[in-house]
């Protein structure tokens, strides 16, 4: 008996299910038939010729449009430069930094060493491209990150172009800060680049890092080098926050960057008006809440994506996926969100209600911050595990494996570093004496780390107007109309490190007062 067009959809699927490597598929891993059906249903989206991008998103055509793209961009490279070099290739001295030190950040372009290849680029989604660029240079530190052939720590730092650490000097201060000392000197002396070395002794000592630096320098000269004369390879002061050498390095990412924008901050927010928490009734607090609640669920709640699962395999099987299904979906969703969003602001009410009613006129924030983001984000669910849509064992704890940030080029930290990254968080907000940092930061550092697998944007926005309405400031609703001024304020602090646009729109969009409409 013939199969019918669903289950051979079905089967096709169950196939690239099983060849997909972090949601890639090579074209030659696939029956051709199978391939030409899932490439015109819309599964399998073009990254270059002969690989695909293996996604459930029918409803869009190109690989680059996908939320599923940048979570899988490093998937796809690892696996073409595998399939085209074996073992000889490596990432650049600057990509393989940005990757040991958190740098998730998607570049525009990547730069590969190969010995025996030749020079190439190839284009790639978004406007992006890989250049392979042969050399004869040998290296000794060739390591891996994940499954990827980058240049070790050390030998990153001591092959590093001059122009990086004025265009990008955070992540050079973070690599200083977990390098090996004896290591980096094992790399600068085979290198033979005095340049370099003069470079990484001065970066050393303007990191606050004198002894490194002393010892290195006596290290390289020893090994036979002319006398060395540090050199200040930066054109700005570093922060210099002498973080912890245990933190991870997305954690001290973290830490780097608030102290980076907490300026900007702070000065958008310097004249905005605000009022004493414990002076102001708990009634006028909690009334003026209930006034802006219709309209900030409405602005807030979203919808999220789909992924291929075997689930959505057995949909297709049986004739239920469509983009009509889809929509269906939606709406029922929809629902679900609306009411989680009802629970997860009564929490946040109730949380109110209990700091203002201690009556110590001071805030346990550490108590406050910990379990507001908990209670939110498991309110916000509550209505899914009832409905069988989300498991209960989902809301325990923080997301496991990757996640991605549709339309951004922000790929939040690894699961690995998410305990490290919220218990920095949590110490920053309780540490910053400005009420307005903690609530701009919050928000946006919440949605930085991603820590949850959904509803990372909800709870970093209760969490900032929490932290607003402690502080005195007014229930800030960011309107959908904003939407494209918001993602983008929140790209760039991402990607550029620059929170002004972030902070002065959220200034704009506080009213004067609980209950009317936004600034806008």
């Amino acid at each position: 008996m013939a199969l019918t067009v669903n289950e051979k959809l079905a089967a096709a699927l169950k196939e690239a299910f099983k060849v997909a490597t972090g949601n890639v598929v090579k074209s030659s891993d696939l029956p051709a038939r199978m391939k030409t059906l899932l490439v015109k249903k819309g599964y399998l989206k073009s990254i270059i010729n002969g690989w695909y991008l293996f996604d459930a998103d029918i409803a869009i055509s190109k690989a680059g449009e996908s939320a599923l793209w940048y979570d899988s961009m490093w998937s796809f490279i690892c696996r073409y430069l595998e399939v085209s070099y074996g073992k000889d290739y490596w990432l650049s001295a600057e990509t393989s930094l940005d990757l040991y030190t958190a740098n998730n950040a998607v570049p525009k372009q990547l730069i590969v060493f190969t010995k025996n290849g030749t020079q190439r680029i190839i284009a790639l989604p978004n406007e992006m491209s890989l250049m392979v660029i042969p050399t004869k240079k040998e290296f000794s530190g060739i390591s891996k990150i994940g499954n990827i052939q980058v240049l070790g720590l050390e030998f990153a730092l001591a092959n590093l172009a001059p122009a990086f650490y004025r265009t990008d000097p955070l992540p050079v201060e973070i690599a200083l800060n977990k390098a090996d000392i004896n290591k980096v000197a094992k790399a600068l002396i085979e290198s033979s680049n005095l340049a370099s070395a003069q470079r990484i002794v001065g970066a050393y000592n303007e990191a606050g890092f004198k002894a490194e630096s002393r010892k290195l320098k006596a290290m390289i000269e020893a090994a036979g080098f002319d006398t060395l004369t540090p050199v200040n390879p930066f054109d700005i002061p570093l922060i210099g926050l002498g973080h912890n050498r245990h933190d991870s390095p997305a954690a001290i990412r973290v830490r780097m960057l608030w102290e980076k924008l907490r300026g900007e901050v702070e000065s958008e927010f310097s004249q905005v008006p605000k009022q004493h928490f414990f002076r102001q009734k708990l009634k006028t607090i909690t009334k003026g809440m209930d006034k802006v609640y219709k309209s900030d669920a409405y602005h807030s709640l979203s919808i999220e994506g789909y992924v291929v699962s075997e689930e959505l395999i057995e949909k297709v099987a049986n004739g239920d996926w469509s983009i009509d299904s889809i929509e269906s979906d939606k709406r029922h969703r929809d629902a679900l969100a609306a009411r989680g969003y009802y629970e997860a602001f009564e929490k946040l009410k109730e949380l109110i209600e209990e700091a203002h009613g201690d009556k110590s006129d001071v805030l346990d924030l550490n108590y406050l911050i910990e379990v507001g983001i908990t209670e939110i984000y498991t309110a916000l669910f509550a209505p899914c595990v009832n409905a069988g849509i989300v498991k209960a064992h989902d809301l325990a704890g923080y997301r496991n494996g990757s996640i991605m940030i549709r339309g951004s080029q922000h790929v939040p930290p690894p699961s690995e570093s998410l305990l490290d990254c919220m218990k920095v968080l949590t110490e920053l907000i309780v540490k910053e004496p400005n009420f307005a940092i903690k609530a701009v930061l919050g928000h946006f550092f919440l949605g930085y780390i991603h820590p949850f697998p959904d509803g990372n944007g909800r709870t970093s926005r209760f969490i900032m107007n929490f932290l607003f309405t402690l502080g005195g400031y007014r229930w800030t609703v960011i309107p959908v109309t904003q939407r494209s001024n918001y993602l983008s304020s929140l790209e760039e602090a991402s990607i550029n490190g620059n929170a002004k646009s972030f902070a002065s729109l959220l200034k704009k969009l506080m009213p004067d007062e609980y209950g009317l409409s936004p600034n806008i």
